[in-house]
């Protein structure tokens, strides 16, 4: 759990940096176009590419209970049905990520085959596909790890425990000094 931690703390870093560099890119493409009268080269597929950095943070998503939840009918189940229901949602989860995670290496691979490249920029497209492709390859990795916890504390009986827990990685939110 500690490497899926590291490596969500890295994509988690990642995704602050392509946000900053997005600001930037917004305030010097308004500035210039204000001033000069001329646009930055690329800068709308660059927007676009920094705006889909975000995604690469979905391990840390999932470690920190970030995730989409509908909880207005769970909510009123026991604690042990909350906690299956959580594990064939997760079992749903990790099959689909990881299914996304693969067909974008494919893709990725074709993309290298054929030589594509953004239009603008000249750039080819595989390495950004494939870094896409890591980042939801650790997320249904670390969605696995969460359902392992959860299936082993269901076997142990500890209901009440994984219902609070949710999903929730509390050493990745709170470090080592996890609140009482």
């Amino acid at each position: 759990m500690k490497v899926i931690r590291g490596i969500s703390r890295f994509f988690v870093w990642m995704t602050m940096f392509f946000i900053v560099a997005l600001m930037l890119l917004m305030v010097a493409e308004v500035i210039l176009r204000s001033i000069f009268g001329k646009a930055i080269l690329g800068s709308t597929e660059w927007a676009c590419m920094l705006l889909l950095f975000e995604l690469t943070s979905i391990g840390a998503a999932v470690l920190s209970n970030r995730m989409i939840k509908v909880n207005m009918v769970t909510v009123r189940f026991s604690a042990k049905a909350q906690v299956i229901l959580d594990i064939i949602m997760l079992t749903l989860c990790s099959g689909i990520i990881g299914l996304v995670a693969w067909r974008q290496f494919m893709f990725a691979m074709k993309s290298m085959s054929d030589g594509t490249k953004y239009v603008t920029l000249g750039l080819p497209q595989w390495p950004f596909i494939v870094l896409f492709s890591l980042a939801y390859a650790v997320g249904a990795i670390t969605t696995i790890a969460v359902l392992i916890r959860k299936i082993v504390n269901a076997a142990k009986g500890k209901w009440k425990l994984e219902k609070e827990l949710e999903e929730l990685d509390p050493v990745f939110v709170f470090g080592k000094h996890i609140p009482e």
